[in-house]
């Protein structure tokens, strides 16, 4: 019973912490592939200071040097501006960014959200969110003229056509963001080479911080490399408050498998006091009765370890390269489109799941051992002798 308890308790970790993990990853993903990509190289200035003049001079040589850097897999320099756009009679305030449509549909995942029309198919194309082209007034073909700050203090300006509308769900995006080609907006704002974000997609959004020296080797003097936590705080922060959530639901459940061991070991040495005592008469001293207790113990615990483990293996692992469907869940479609969460999660098992849960058991157990222990301690052997079995 105590082996099982321990299996079980063991596999409701694993499991709940496995998929804990890969719900994380798909929350990072979402959130990261939109826009800001795992890590970004800006001006040191820029991402408390957003203005033209920080900027990145070299913009096509910082690109092609940070491809080159091992685990990178995209990268895209963009240059951005607050600006005015208009149409006709109607002004709005918003944020264009200027991109190179091959390099940044490789890294961000606004070109897969098209409502209509194509992503940035020429030189002065303009991919508009749906809520911004309603707001001007707008539709596919319509030309629409930019207007903002320049990089030395002038007026910069250009004329674009719409080829291209998005629609992500998110109001705040899709109402003030504009895509233009890169090449157009350094030539509308005299920026020449310059950009103000080059923004970095690797392999594992969570090795970026051990990837830091290598990015950082590879930037220019007085360069600044951002990671994703640095640049979606609220991400780490909900991450961390669903994490201790999660971890105060195991540790309960954790504590009541302890405790339940902790009472069949002092039933064992009240249903065994006659055995004890036997083994204390003929010479076993009580040093050596509370190792035999521990050896059990761990006996029992190997057991409910190799239990646990073997079922968490069996369920995750198959889930892991397959996925599960979330979008067929009632009430988890809507989700799925509102929030750009991916149809199919998939559970994440490594070395810390399989670590931790067996590694507090093991602590559990071996308390659950030494506490009957003091019985033994203080056994009489006459009294013990006397004891019905």
């Amino acid at each position: 019973m105590s082996a099982g308890g321990i299996g079980f308790a063991i596999f409701l970790v694993t499991v709940g912490m496995s998929w804990q993990a890969g719900t994380y990853d798909a929350w990072i993903d979402t959130a990261t592939g939109l826009m800001s990509g795992h890590a970004q190289v800006q001006h040191p200035a820029y991402f408390d200071n957003p203005e033209m003049r920080h900027n990145l001079a070299e913009g096509s040589d910082l690109t092609r040097r940070l491809e080159g850097v091992p685990g990178v897999v995209a990268v895209a320099p963009r240059a951005e501006a607050f600006a005015l756009v208009s149409a006709e009679e109607r002004s709005f305030g918003a944020m264009v960014m200027g991109v190179d449509p091959v390099r940044d549909a490789a890294l961000s995942d606004l070109s897969t959200h098209l409502a209509a029309g194509e992503y940035l198919p020429r030189p002065d194309s303009a991919l508009v969110g749906t809520a911004l082209a309603t707001n001007l007034g707008i539709e596919l073909g319509d030309e629409i003229v930019v207007l903002g700050s320049a990089a030395e203090g002038g007026v910069g300006a250009l004329v674009s056509r719409v080829d291209g509308l998005f629609e992500t769900g998110r109001a705040e995006v899709d109402r003030s963001v504009l895509q233009i080609g890169l090449a157009a907006m350094q030539a509308g704002f005299d920026l020449g080479d310059a950009v103000h974000r080059v923004v970095i997609k690797t392999r594992d959004a969570r090795g970026v911080t051990d990837m830091r020296a290598t990015l950082e080797a590879a930037m220019p003097a007085g360069g600044r490399l951002l990671d994703w936590n640095e640049l979606l705080p609220e991400l780490e922060q909900a991450i961390q408050i669903d994490r201790a959530t999660a971890a105060m639901t195991y540790w309960l459940l954790l504590l009541v498998v302890a405790m339940s061991v902790v009472n069949a070991f002092i039933m064992t040495v009240f249903e065994r006091t006659r055995e004890f005592g036997m083994l204390l008469a003929i010479g076993m001293r009580p040093n050596a009765i509370i190792a035999m207790l521990t050896i059990e113990a761990l006996c029992v615990w190997a057991m409910g370890t190799i239990i646990g483990i073997a079922l968490c293996l069996a369920v995750v692992m198959p889930l892991s390269a397959v996925g599960i469907d979330i979008s067929g869940i009632e009430g988890m479609d809507a989700m799925v489109g509102q929030l750009m969460m991916p149809e199919r999660l998939y559970p994440a098992l490594n070395v810390e799941v399989l670590v931790e849960s067996p590694g507090w058991m093991l602590l559990g157990t071996l308390i659950a051992a030494l506490i009957p222990a003091f019985r033994v301690r203080r056994m009489a052997v006459v009294e013990a002798l006397r004891e019905e079995e």
